[in-house]
């Protein structure tokens, strides 16, 4: 159990890292907040199982389903940026902007 809690941590702080070090691209930060929120069902799903509660099954389900609707609205987002400007960089969002 202690070993599943390292990589979950592991995972988690080389997510934040990317994050903080892979600003130029928005696939890069979509990847990372996957990573993060996986850990956080992981975590949810261990805890739940230690301590007997199932109501954190269910929750985990709900944190599952926002993952994957912050996925594709991420990825929707991504295809028109890069049909529309020709490139996925950060930079081209502050285009939007005007």
């Amino acid at each position: 159990m202690n070993l599943i809690l390292l990589i979950v941590t592991f995972s988690f702080l080389s997510a934040m890292i990317s994050i903080i070090y892979n600003k130029k691209f928005l696939l890069s930060i979509l990847i990372a907040l996957e990573l993060i929120l996986l850990n956080l069902i992981i975590l949810n799903i261990i805890s739940s199982l230690n301590l007997n509660y199932n109501i954190n099954f269910s929750f985990s389900l709900f944190l599952l389903t926002l993952s994957a609707i912050e996925a594709s609205v991420g990825i929707s987002i991504l295809a028109l940026i890069s049909r529309n400007f020709n490139t996925n960089s950060i930079k081209s969002i502050n285009l939007l902007k005007n």
